[in-house]
């Protein structure tokens, strides 16, 4: 016991160490690298090994400064081969040779990433859209341009997202980056419901001798036949939504059913439709939009459902039939929500694999 708690205490970062390290997480590079710089510690030890990557890791992340990050970690490697970092410092000189022109163009990069993952779309968006055209020869252009192109996609932009990958696409012809912003502006042409300019595009990958295209050709061609099947249940859900209504309307007119009191089948559905709009608008708004869309085409169609009844409608075997035809009514709306929200896939999902909760 008393071996083991010497080896741990002898493996734990000294006190020094983690001093200078928090200056760095405060955001205090300078600071850090003073204190860094003022730490004792033997030539080819341990800690003078942690001490320099250290070094390195600040001077290229927090002062993003790549060429004085590359020498620092260059010296890191040639003064310990088989040190704990050599592997990252190694995969970070070769990065910074083969990226690092002009140095600040990759800092930029760098920088402008890290400001998307900590979750300011709007400022990477305008970074990155500054970067590519204050630099037209940086070598990881075609990587932000694709980026840009990305985020736009998501955002549903497909007009702008396509310029970036065709500007993609004219910067870097006959490379892997244009292939890929060529598959990309299919599934882009997917989502647009473009369904047979995607498809030619797809089809053009599918023999490639890049075996990455390929895959993505063979996955995107699915996805697009996949979307124009959903498409045609779409335009086939509205059919028999617009025709049940208009039937129903004109069964209300034609027997002159009078509209009010309000039907009791409208009064036990409202304060459900209503519940459920609550609880899911708690829990997610776009969803909670859908449901509250679904309540009041759903209000709709139960209130003339029940006053066309009420007036004397079909009996007996067209009653059934109504009732059907009614409830495929409902199927009908709630899919064309679903739809034209963009939660088919949310809905898939969670029929497949469960609610989270």
């Amino acid at each position: 016991m008393p071996t083991l708690l010497v080896a741990l205490l002898a493996a734990a970062p000294p006190p020094g160490l983690d001093a200078a390290l928090a200056l760095s997480l405060r955001g205090e590079p300078i600071r850090a690298l003073s204190a860094l710089g003022a730490l004792p510690a033997a030539p080819g030890s341990s800690l003078a090994g942690r001490i320099l990557y250290e070094r390195a890791r600040i001077t290229d992340e927090d002062l993003r400064d790549p060429a004085g990050a590359s020498k620092l970690y260059e010296e890191y490697t040639a003064s310990f081969p088989g040190g704990p970092y050599a592997g990252i410092a190694l995969d970070r000189i070769r990065y910074i040779a083969q990226n690092g022109r002009p140095p600040e163009a990759l800092a930029e990069f760098e920088d402008t990433l890290r400001t998307f993952t900590r979750g300011n779309v709007e400022g990477a968006l305008a970074r990155m859209e500054a970067l590519v055209r204050r630099y037209p020869t940086f070598p990881l252009r075609p990587r932000a341009c694709f980026w840009i192109a990305s985020v736009l996609r998501q955002r549903r932009q497909f007009a702008e997202a396509e310029r970036w990958l065709s500007l993609l696409a004219r910067d870097a012809p006959g490379t892997s980056d244009a292939r890929r912003a060529d598959l990309a502006v299919a599934q882009i042409e997917s989502l647009r419901d473009r369904f047979e300019t995607a498809m030619a595009i797809d089809r053009r990958y599918l023999e490639s001798q890049d075996p990455l295209a390929r895959e993505l050709a063979r996955d995107q061609l699915g996805f697009a036949i996949e979307r124009r099947r959903l498409l045609r249940i779409f335009l086939a859900s509205l059919g028999v939504l617009g025709a049940t209504l208009a039937g129903l309307l004109s069964g209300v007119v034609r027997r002159r059913a009078p509209l009010r009191p309000l039907p009791f089948e409208l009064r036990l559905f409202l304060p459900i439709a209503a519940i459920f709009c609550a609880l899911t608008v708690y829990e997610d708004r776009k969803v909670g939009a859908a449901v509250a869309l679904i309540g009041a085409g759903g209000s709709i169609l139960v209130y003339l459902s029940a006053v066309y009844l009420r007036a004397g409608g079909a009996r007996g075997w067209r009653g059934l039939g109504q009732l059907a035809l009614s409830a495929a009514a409902a199927a009908s709306l709630a899919y064309s929500v679903i739809y034209t929200t963009n939660l088919a896939d949310l809905v898939v999902d969670t029929i497949e694999q469960g609610a989270d909760r």
